[in-house]
């Protein structure tokens, strides 16, 4: 009996985290569930085509350049429940998806990388508080928490039983399969196997081969639509700079989305300002690359990988500079896993200073710096709420070959959905 309640009791711990994991995000915007809806993509791509061409006929359509494997599975299990029914169970595996960092980093799969429980549970605090009002609880733009939980799997030692293995199989598959994170996943697990030398790791680097063969053919099928990126090389440095600042290094820092609080876009020598703060940041950066262990360096590599793809082809309205776009914009979607690694970078680097008063001192001046920005604004502003049962119904009742305008937060976006055959 002694040795089964030392076993239950990592399960019992486990449990408890994931349930105030899951309280922690809903709380920060609890319409999610109160008033469950779709979300941008959600309805307008993934339920929409579900609903026209069938669940399984929709499940490797390409979208934007990109298989969408990820959003278009969680619509093939939400279908047979119904239309009313789709964006809570939407909601509930954007919830399951944001919190599944959280339940592998702390289970004993990541305990040789990080031994200390408490460095760990520190970590998922700063992971799920890193803030992103679009990435919170939404069905399509969880893949983004998708990417976490692979790139900590591609991290992770090599699995000895066979449910591990297949989970992180079928981690990396998912996540290879859903969006452009093969781009970034398969080079850096490229790296990761010259450093390891691991057969294991050849399986992983395998795994994700077959999933950057799947988005070649969508890039193919379904060309991502063009967007200009910048005039020239001063703007291009400028953008850079404030992009850099603003949405990575004082977004992280700070604990806020970009252009909330603390941001120097719009002040006097703004441009000036922000690159400082650039080689400040990269000056860290550097000297984690050259200290840090293994792990960290790959989780970085990954995280300003996939920020770096996203300003390779950034999807923002068209006919503008792209890249100023975003530095003005309080998204922060591209350079989430970035901030998140910026804000472990600079965790590890004050671990390594000298003095144990200095250690205490810069986490302390971190942490209350980091906390500034949640007690400012915890909760995300609710999505206008359209009053989905009243439109599932409108769906619904439209009959065969209907067509229904179905409004999908954020506004002005709009869906229209030709009721299939026979409904």
């Amino acid at each position: 009996m002694p040795r089964r309640l030392g076993a239950l009791r990592p399960l019992g711990i486990l449990i408890a985290s994931l349930v105030v994991a899951s309280v922690v995000v809903i709380s920060r915007r609890p319409d999610t569930f109160t008033h469950a809806q779709f979300y941008a993509e959600d309805g307008r791509c993934s339920f929409a085509d579900a609903y026209t061409l069938g669940p399984w006929q929709a499940l490797f359509l390409p979208d934007q350049g990109h298989i969408l494997m990820q959003p278009r599975l969680i619509a093939l299990i939400a279908f047979p429940f119904g239309v009313a029914s789709a964006p809570l169970i939407y909601n509930v595996f954007g919830l399951l998806f944001q919190v599944a960092p959280v339940a592998f980093f702390l289970s004993d799969r990541f305990r040789p990388v990080l031994r200390s429980i408490w460095w760990r549970a520190a970590l998922c605090v700063v992971y799920l508080l890193i803030p992103s009002a679009e990435l919170q609880v939404t069905a399509g733009n969880s893949q983004w928490h998708l990417a976490v939980l692979a790139s900590l799997v591609l991290i992770a030692p090599t699995p000895k039983r066979l449910g591990w293995r297949v989970f992180d199989i079928g981690t990396l598959l998912l996540c290879a399969l859903t969006g452009g994170f093969a781009y970034v996943l398969l080079p850096v697990a490229l790296i990761w196997w010259w450093v390891r030398r691991q057969r294991w790791t050849g399986v992983e680097v395998a795994a994700l081969g077959i999933g950057l063969v799947a988005q070649l053919y969508g890039m193919i099928v379904a060309a991502r639509l063009h967007t200009s990126l910048v005039a020239n090389l001063p703007d291009a440095f400028r953008d850079l700079a404030f992009i850099g600042s603003d949405h990575i290094i004082l977004a992280g820092l700070f604990g806020e989305q970009a252009h909330t609080h603390v941001f120097v876009h719009g002040l006097p020598h703004g441009a000036v300002l922000a690159a400082g703060i650039c080689v400040v940041g990269l000056a860290v950066v550097v000297f984690a690359a050259l200290r840090a262990p293994w792990e960290l360096r790959i989780f970085a590599l990954i995280g300003f990988g996939i920020a770096g793809a996203g300003l390779a082809s950034p999807l923002v309205p068209t006919g503008n500079n792209a890249w100023d776009v975003i530095a003005m914009a309080g998204d922060d979607r591209y350079f989430f896993m970035a901030e998140l690694a910026w804000v472990v970078i600079i965790l590890w680097a004050l671990s390594r200073l000298p003095h144990p008063w200095l250690r205490a001192g810069g986490w302390a001046l971190t942490a209350a710096a980091f906390a500034s920005g949640l007690v400012l604004a915890w909760q995300y502003p609710p999505s206008q709420n359209y009053d989905w049962p009243q439109e599932a119904a409108q769906i619904v009742s439209a009959g065969s070959g209907g067509h229904v305008s179905v409004p999908i937060p954020p506004s002005p976006w709009q869906i229209i959905i030709p009721a299939p055959p026979g409904c």
